[in-house]
């Protein structure tokens, strides 16, 4: 973990890449994982999986701040932080509600009506995180 640190501190082509891990970190949600999870998955598997994932997500975090010694995701890029922040109140509601129509279209695949829901709440998760989702 020294060395890791260290390289953070000296080497910039190092703290470029830990820093864009932080960012897609911080981007990630792990609750939100979970509540598509819940809702979509069926097979114990699958679901042990999403769980195994969700804490190595966690792991991940853990780790990383470690190495850049931040108390928080980007902390040391204050504007994206704080840009993340703020959209992500209005990202929630969106991806439940995606989580909701991709349920329903599984009952029925054939709704356009539904597809159609399905590819707005693509966009909108992808607007609100600035990439593509």
């Amino acid at each position: 973990m020294a060395d890791l640190q260290e390289m953070y501190a000296n080497w910039p082509f190092f703290q470029s890449t830990v820093d864009l891990i932080e960012m897609v970190l911080a981007k990630a949600d792990g609750t939100i994982a979970k509540c598509y999870e819940d809702i979509l998955v069926e097979d114990e598997e699958e679901k042990r999986l999403g769980q195994q994932l969700r804490c190595r997500l966690e792991f991940t975090a853990t780790n990383i701040l470690m190495v850049s010694g931040h108390d928080k995701l980007c902390e040391n890029h204050r504007i994206l932080r704080h840009l993340i922040d703020k959209r992500k109140p209005f990202l929630e509601p969106i991806n439940v509600i995606q989580v909701e129509i991709l349920r329903r279209l599984r009952r029925n695949p054939e709704n356009f009506r539904l597809r159609e829901a399905l590819l707005i709440t693509m966009n909108g998760i992808a607007a609100g995180m600035r990439n593509t989702g």
